[in-house]
């Protein structure tokens, strides 16, 4: 996913920026990228710097569908 494309999604709440995630994540996971555990980063434009964690979870029973 480029920056540019990024910018042309429209994240305006939790589910919207939840959703744009997942993508992110799922294309990661589909080249082979190894997405667990800590992700600093500095944003560009604003004075906040974050982290991230992405910590995989045991799937229950009842999800083998989805």
């Amino acid at each position: 996913m480029t920056h540019e494309k990024l910018r042309d999604e429209s994240i305006a709440n939790a589910d919207e920026f939840e959703a744009v995630l997942a993508e992110a994540v799922e294309k990661a996971i589909e080249s082979d990228v190894d997405v667990r555990g800590a992700w600093e980063f500095r944003t560009r434009g604003s004075t906040h710097d974050w982290e991230v964690e992405i910590v995989e979870l045991a799937r229950r029973p009842d999800d083998e569908d989805e």
